[in-house]
């Protein structure tokens, strides 16, 4: 007897610090994680397959995204607003989140690409959220108090994990937005000096625009904005313009014409008119609207101020554009 006292009571004591051993380690894997490369907390490498690629999940982002395309008249004719129209869209395109795509052309005497110096388009960059999954399948409960403890830390991890990042990526379209308005800025610093020859054709504009890729390829999600005073200055064009809405008036619909705008269908116009003395500002307006329309796009018009933020003309239904055709 007198031996088997001290084995048992060192039976005893490996027990104990078996037990005492597996409780530590039983902690230890709920504590937060500590490597950098493992967001998770360590005991999830005990719950396991199903967690071996636990994470929150990667969605789409679901902001609106759109293409917007300025048309800016550098004329002789609108030469007295034709810098503070490009500031204004310069000033606008370079405020445009970076799932936008956003390019402003030069409305000029031939409207060529190759050599007018317009800006190149630049299309979005879509983004992305992270939200976070259910730890536990719908209507499951933990079955240990160890998963319960575990998937309590999960939870708590996880969020900081959204949290984290969705932060990366704010950074990151801040800074898409930020570098996309330095070259826009310098883009306008390099053609501040252009001066187009004389004889603006706003037709040649168009088919410039109809060869744009995101014209060619989302027609539905694009504005294009022209900033013009919309008058023509080549004789042939004026007649073309006149004989049209003469035909267009008479009959109420649209009248055949060989050089009519082709692939402009789909596409919003908005046509921020310069008004002057001197111009009959409706009946140019008019024409292009009768014009644009029977090219299947559709066209609003407004009056161009200096008082009203282009972002406020074009974005707030309501708002304070006036509307020529009124």
């Amino acid at each position: 007897m007198s031996q088997l006292q001290p084995l048992a009571a060192l039976g005893g004591l490996l027990l104990g610090g078996a037990l005492l051993g597996g409780l530590l380690w039983w902690q230890s894997g709920l504590q937060p994680a500590t490597r950098a490369d493992d967001w998770r907390p360590p005991c999830v490498q005990r719950l396991g397959k199903a967690y071996a690629e636990f994470g929150p999940a990667r969605q789409p982002d679901d902001r609106p995204a759109r293409n917007l395309v300025f048309g800016v008249d550098r004329s002789g004719s609108n030469g007295e607003l034709a810098d503070v129209q490009l500031d204004a869209a310069v000033a606008y395109a370079a405020t445009l989140e970076p799932e936008s795509g956003v390019g402003v052309l030069l409305i000029t005497d031939r409207s060529d690409r190759s050599t007018t110096p317009d800006m190149p388009f630049e299309p979005g960059e879509s983004g992305v959220r992270w939200a976070p999954e259910p730890v536990l399948c719908p209507g499951c409960k933990p079955d240990s108090l160890f998963q319960q403890k575990c998937v309590e830390q999960l939870e708590v991890a996880q969020t900081v994990r959204v949290a984290e990042l969705n932060g990366v990526e704010e950074a990151r379209r801040t800074r898409l937005q930020e570098e996309r308005a330095v070259r826009i800025h310098g883009w306008r610093d390099q053609v501040a000096a252009y001066t187009p020859k004389p004889g603006t054709s706003l037709l040649a504009f168009f088919t410039k625009l109809a060869d744009l890729p995101p014209v060619r390829r989302e027609p539905q999600r694009t504005t294009v904005v022209v900033m013009s005073d919309l008058e023509a200055s080549q004789a042939a064009e004026r007649k073309q313009l006149d004989k049209f809405e003469r035909a267009y008036k008479s009959s109420g619909t649209c009248p055949e014409a060989s050089w009519l705008p082709k692939g402009l269908a789909g596409l919003e116009i908005a046509l921020v008119q310069s008004v002057r003395d001197g111009i009959d500002a409706d009946l140019w307006g008019r024409r292009w609207d009768a014009v644009l329309t029977c090219a299947g796009a559709h066209v609003r018009r407004h009056r161009f101020s200096t008082a009203v933020p282009l972002r406020q003309l074009l974005d707030e239904p309501g708002g304070p554009a006036l509307a020529l055709a009124e």
